[in-house]
């Protein structure tokens, strides 16, 4: 499973360089809310660093694969304070169904129009079920499309609002109405305002079932097609951070006495080395700007206890580059930027001054953190003037002025704390002042595996990781397309390297496109299972002229993901060449079924429409 697919189908034609720029496209450009997570607060003494623990991680017995998870439940039996704290935080409140409360709220339906894009909206509740409508109208205000879906989850504490998600069939995609907590109101999701994304059509894998759902139960081969039901656990849960709990709840039950001053069979994240700590926050809190999963996994191959580099790498532009632009999940970036993190040599964590079973609001947020921070910082050390520092709310509220709140650029009608720590608010961090000493121009490698690192798979994954940033960073696309090119020279039997760069190259150089089919080819000969690479393919042969071996491609596109609609246009478009009219309006109702607001799909479904039959 991976977050991110590139699509090409809607590239238009336009110089090599420009396409590279533009098709290398990211499915996490635009976040949900998972920025609405903990605001938190504390379970040690005020301020004090993670212990560090001197044992290999290994040792943590529910830190093994195979190792069943139980459910919050069965930790609340034993840890009952703990257990219902939880249940009130950004975390614990992660996923729901709509609520009663949230219903009646919708007793007046919420219209949304929006002309530029020549939809509108529309939020209700009706039989006790949430629903939300998209349509569109001709110019005499006649209906061209409308599309309406029951909302299947909220997704989100409400802290900074609520996204939701509809189903269809096995399948789960994003809505295009969003909650915001500081609207007190409706407005369109993030991306659809830009036409990023539109109507019902957002994998939900490119976003948020990883991490906003306590365990995703994904249909085998699936991109985005689940088990029924689809989360074996609702909301996150405490074996997130604690790790699946079977084998502590049994040794609990029995009795069994510990081996020493730890209880190995279940983690505690206090006690792990710093940098193993950070990473249960970092499976979540850390986007990065381009994450790579290891061959053969996903991302709930993750314990607790154990590297988060040997699951997946993440990695960041650097930050002379990436400047000062403020996005979801970047916290930890922006930590590892503080003159704190430097000084502390990582022994600065999350959980120094957050503890995820609490989640704190207001003046008892704001003298908790102060608290944390006159542990490292005395009161007298302060240079801001006295009246300035009453002035606050509540006084002397440090985060007010060294953390302030900072609009979020991907996420509309929104803020996250800045947690550079300045010591001004003008202040530019060292790492981005650049001069002699600045950074190479290359991605930075964030995650730290257990065993030493591979050089074929550091080149593997750095390839992969430049494929999905150079579309926000173009400045790195020429340096990510060589990086590619040697990558899939050696590794030519490494499926995901070969679709990625048959992807991206069928654009990038367009008078090669042998290369790039081979490349595709021998993807799918590895066994890939993308529609995508299937679709790409096909294109590149129908320009050869082999008719029939495209149009088993994109039969073979549709089998795999019944909801992707590009196949079906363009195989339509053949039948249509072929005088097929009947298989290519069959193609064409598919994909409107699926897709109601496919402008495409419409436009080519009344032109085939109008074509006379032909006889034989």
């Amino acid at each position: 499973m991976n977050w991110r697919s590139p699509c090409f189908s809607h590239i238009p034609s336009c110089q090599p360089k420009i396409l590279l720029r533009v098709t290398w496209t990211v499915g996490l450009a635009a976040l949900c809310f998972v920025c609405t997570l903990a605001r938190t607060a504390e379970a040690r003494p005020p301020g004090q660093a993670a212990p560090a623990q001197e044992r290999p991680p290994q040792q943590y017995l529910n830190a093994q694969p195979g190792v069943e998870y139980v459910g919050d439940e069965a930790c609340g039996a034993c840890h009952p304070s703990e257990f219902e704290s939880f249940k009130r935080t950004g975390m614990g409140r992660s996923v729901a169904i709509p609520s009663p409360d949230e219903l009646r709220a919708l007793a007046k339906p919420v219209i949304i129009l929006r002309k530029q894009l020549s939809r509108s909206y529309s939020v209700y509740a009706r039989d006790g079920k949430m629903f939300q409508e998209e349509s569109e109208r001709d110019a005499k205000g006649n209906v061209v499309y409308s599309e309406t879906h029951e909302i299947a989850y909220t997704v989100g504490a409400g802290d900074v609002g609520k996204s939701y998600l509809v189903a269809k069939g096995d399948a789960l995609f994003v809505s295009p109405v969003s909650y915001y907590t500081r609207l007190r109101g409706w407005d369109l999701s993030p991306g659809y305002n830009q036409g990023i994304f539109r109507g019902f059509t957002r994998r939900v894998v490119d976003l948020c079932v990883d991490c906003h759902t306590g365990l995703p139960l994904l249909a085998p081969d699936s991109h985005n097609r689940f088990q029924q039901p689809p989360f074996r656990f609702l909301t996150v849960g405490c074996e997130r951070c604690h790790g699946p709990g079977a084998i502590h709840v049994e040794q609990r039950k029995q009795g069994a006495p510990l081996t020493g001053p730890l209880d190995f069979s279940i983690v505690n994240p206090d006690r792990l080395r710093p940098e193993v700590r950070d990473d249960v926050c970092a499976q979540c809190h850390f986007a990065g700007d381009a994450r790579v999963l290891q061959p053969g996994k996903n991302y709930l191959d993750f314990r607790p206890g154990t590297p988060l580099g040997d699951v997946v790498d993440i990695f960041s532009v650097p930050p002379t580059i990436k400047g000062t632009r403020f996005v979801a999940l970047d916290q930890f970036e922006q930590l590892r930027m503080s003159r704190c993190w430097t000084a502390s040599k990582g022994r600065l964590g999350c959980i120094t001054c957050h503890d995820p079973h609490v989640q704190l609001h207001g003046d008892k947020a704001a003298d908790y953190f102060r608290e944390r921070c006159l542990n490292c910082h005395p009161a007298d050390t302060c240079r801001g003037p006295i009246p300035k520092r009453q002035a606050t709310s509540p006084p002397d509220n440090c985060t007010f002025c060294h953390m302030p709140k900072r609009a979020i650029e991907n996420i509309g009608h929104s803020s996250l704390t800045d947690h550079r720590i300045l010591r001004t608010p003008s202040e530019i961090p060292a790492v981005l002042q650049g001069g002699a000493s600045a950074p190479p121009i290359d991605l930075i490698l964030d995650t730290k595996s257990s065993g030493s690192r591979d050089t074929q798979l550091d080149l593997r994954n750095l390839a992969l990781a430049y494929s999905q940033i150079a579309a926000r960073y173009p400045e790195l696309a020429e340096r990510g397309l060589a990086i590619l090119e040697q990558a899939a020279a050696a590794l030519p039997n490494d499926a995901e390297v070969q679709s990625s760069y048959g992807l991206i190259f069928s654009v990038a150089r367009p008078r090669e496109k042998e290369r790039a089919a081979q490349a595709l080819q021998k993807a799918i000969d590895l066994g890939s299972k993308s529609a995508e690479v299937r679709t790409q393919l096909a294109r590149l042969l129908l320009q050869k002229g082999e008719v029939t071996a495209s149009m088993e491609l994109y039969q073979q596109s549709i089998l795999m993901e019944p909801y992707y609609t590009p196949p079906y246009l363009e195989l339509a478009r053949i039948f249509s060449t072929l005088n097929d009219r009947k298989s290519a309006l069959e193609l064409l109702d598919r994909a409107l079924k699926i897709d109601p607001g496919n402008d495409a799909a419409r436009q080519d479904r009344l032109k085939v429409a109008a074509t006379p039959e032909k006889n034989p």
